[in-house]
């Protein structure tokens, strides 16, 4: 391709610039931030087309400027004294109207409207919403074609798709690192506060007696309470900025050892019997499989109003699948909730909880390609089961 208009137009064949539009898609697919976009764009604008002065026109709230160009433009640009010098047509220009116009156009332009020393004849204009515009021009006195157009709108509509996935993906990055700031307060700085009430009210018992110990112990359990309600919002939180779940194989039972052994010591009233063994099994999990079964065994014994709550949990191999099963002597719970018990925000009537512990459960086991259900248990009670797929070498 030339810059003499009185050399014969070089188009290129219908098959190259298809072919070249899919591959400019591929790029673009691939393509991290508005830069490579621009690049990308240029480059495809000038080979599709087969017009050589190809320019990304960044917008502004009072100016486009030109932050790339095609190579064949480059030697009509002067190189700039200041670096900060680059192409530019202000707000009311007429590359100005013709962003604003929201649809592929040809354009014709003259000497002085240009923005360089080009042999500028015309060419097409792409508006690309908010971001800016894309214009291919060309030496050539004839018109553009509307196949060309057809082709630089197609273009225009690909590259606006991408630079608005590149900002979709910009802003789920910033809401993640709010998570992950989110995390950080709730793993650290909140649990050490509520541990250190927690130790000063206990260190308050031996001095109180009647009422006033029964607001130490208030204060106690309000504090367990909240950092249960912290570990599962941290853990909420890191399920929420999960993009691609990935498993692996995670054994069973020192996780569930550890869980139980944390559940005694935290609700000493409560009596959890477990079997003499657990099955020396893996399953498909991740790190917040102890989330599960923590869950669910404080559920047992929170909503339990038993004198003594008693909380049973038992393990059973099912093939490829593991089978685990809580059972609790609380007030069970009725048909019509078992299924709703699992979704986000539901709780029980006497439930002074948030309803995410449940939710919690359902959402991982349904990550692992598990499943979680509720029964009744005889005489009373609930029992809350759920099942996980063994990893590959134990199924």
């Amino acid at each position: 391709m030339g810059s003499n208009s009185d050399s014969a137009p070089s188009q290129t064949p219908p098959a190259d610039q298809i072919g070249e539009l899919h591959a400019a898609m591929r790029r673009l697919m691939a393509a991290e931030d508005q830069s490579e976009v621009a690049v990308i764009a240029v480059e495809t604008a000038t080979a599709i087309l087969d017009f050589p002065f190809s320019v990304f026109w960044e917008a502004t709230d009072d100016e486009l400027k030109a932050v790339t160009i095609s190579d064949p433009l480059r030697q009509y640009v002067e190189a700039p004294a200041d670096p900060g010098q680059v192409m530019r047509h202000e707000r009311g220009s007429w590359l100005w109207e013709q962003y604003e116009s929201d649809e592929t156009q040809r354009v014709l332009v003259s000497t002085e409207k240009a923005a360089s020393d080009a042999p500028l004849h015309g060419g097409i204009s792409v508006p690309l919403a908010e971001y800016g515009l894309l214009t291919a021009g060309t030496d050539e006195r004839a018109e553009p074609t509307e196949r060309e157009m057809q082709l630089a709108d197609i273009l225009g509509k690909n590259v606006l798709s991408t630079l608005e996935r590149i900002e979709r993906e910009r802003e789920l990055k910033r809401q993640r690192d709010n998570l992950d700031l989110l995390n950080q307060i709730v793993r650290h700085d909140l649990t050490n506060h509520l541990q250190i009430i927690s130790g000063r009210a206990e260190l308050l018992r031996d001095h109180c007696s009647g009422d006033a110990l029964d607001h130490v112990d208030g204060i106690q359990e309000s504090s367990q309470s909240a950092m249960e309600l912290l570990e599962t919002a941290r853990n909420l939180a890191t399920i929420l900025r999960q993009t691609d779940w990935e498993t692996e194989p995670v054994a069973l039972g020192p996780v569930l050892s550890s869980v139980v052994e944390d559940i005694t010591a935290t609700y000493t009233d409560a009596q959890v019997t477990v079997p003499d063994e657990f099955p020396s099994v893996q399953v498909q999990a991740d790190e917040l499989l102890s989330s599960v079964f923590r869950n669910v065994l404080t559920n047992a014994i929170q909503h339990n109003d038993s004198a003594t709550p008693s909380v049973v949990v038992d393990v059973t191999d099912d093939g490829d699948m593991l089978q685990v099963t809580v059972a609790d002597n609380g007030p069970g719970i009725p048909d019509e909730q078992k299924r709703a018990v699992f979704e986000r925000g539901e709780k029980r009537p006497d439930s002074a909880g948030t309803g995410i512990g449940l939710y919690l459960v359902q959402t991982l086991v349904d990550a692992y390609g598990g499943d979680v259900w509720v029964e009744d248990n005889e005489p009373r009670g609930a029992i809350v089961g759920l099942t996980l797929p063994k990893a590959a070498d134990d199924a």
